[in-house]
């Protein structure tokens, strides 16, 4: 946490929100390349949990591409550009598939704290529909408040819930949930624009065609699954993951930035720290 790897019991410094944000996007794109090599692992995983569903589609592989592979990938992903932001470039990890100790821990809370979440959100919003937006958004400042458990994690912390609960207590809460949503609001709203596009380009059908056909018409459903080429597919798929990626990038870097001001955490050799944060 600092030189004498002994976190400290509150938040040490005021979260800039402004700064911390604009930062964010610097990290994030000013290396497209080290971007890139960073999800490259992420990716193959992906890559490979999509390719198994293809040859067997059963609901065993389906549960693999649309929950297990993704959270492997964002973990993996996670990892590389959360030690990329706090450590430099050299903070990522080779080769590109390495899995290791640091990769189990950040999944396994990662799969914790969203079925935690998955598990109060559905009920309630469920039993309090009017409330659906006040009620996710309780749920994205909790989440908040515990995320800085996985940069430490990646950089080998030792670090808890219960420390990154009391390191964004107060002031740091509601000001690291506020950047977030400044920068995951915009950016979102460009993605699904920009995947729109992808998906008429190359599947042929706008999506909105096939949420209008619904369940209900599943020989609709089924005409246009026919024309669809599982090549077409693989590439939608692999470039909406990548793309994803590269608006997490600037969540998983705003995280970082807020977990090394709100902690003073600094590395074992501050050569290494980012010209960005300098």
């Amino acid at each position: 946490m600092n030189v004498q790897d002994r976190p400290p019991e509150q938040a040490v410094a005021r979260l800039p929100i402004v700064a911390t944000v604009v930062s964010a996007f610097t990290v994030t794109y000013r290396d497209p390349v080290l971007l890139l090599r960073a999800a490259a692992g992420g990716l193959m995983l992906i890559a490979a949990a999509s390719a198994i569903f293809l040859v067997v589609p059963n609901a065993a592989t389906m549960m693999l591409v649309l929950f297990i592979a993704p959270l492997a990938a964002y973990s993996h992903f996670g990892v590389n550009w959360y030690r990329i932001v706090l450590l430099g470039p050299p903070g990522l990890v080779r080769p590109s598939l390495r899995w290791d100790r640091r990769h189990w821990r950040v999944f396994g809370y990662a799969l914790a704290i969203n079925l935690a979440t998955l598990l109060v959100q559905v009920p309630l919003t469920l039993a309090l529909p009017p409330l659906a937006t006040v009620i996710a958004l309780g749920v994205f400042y909790v989440t908040a408040r515990l995320s800085f458990i996985f940069p430490a994690l990646a950089v080998e912390e030792n670090y808890s819930l219960a420390l990154s609960w009391r390191h964004t207590q107060g002031q740091g809460g509601w000001r690291l949930t506020v950047a977030l949503l400044a920068a995951a609001i915009p950016l979102y709203l460009l993605l699904s624009i920009v995947l729109g596009q992808i998906f008429v380009i190359l599947i042929g059908v706008p999506v909105a065609a096939i949420a209008a056909a619904g369940p209900g018409n599943p020989e609709i459903i089924a005409q246009i699954a026919e024309q669809i080429s599982p090549v077409a597919v693989i590439a939608v798929v692999m470039i909406s993951f990548a793309l994803l990626m590269a608006v997490l990038a600037v969540l998983f870097a705003i995280v970082a930035i807020a977990f090394r001001t709100c902690t003073g955490w600094v590395p074992a050799g501050p050569q290494n720290l980012p010209d960005v944060f300098e």
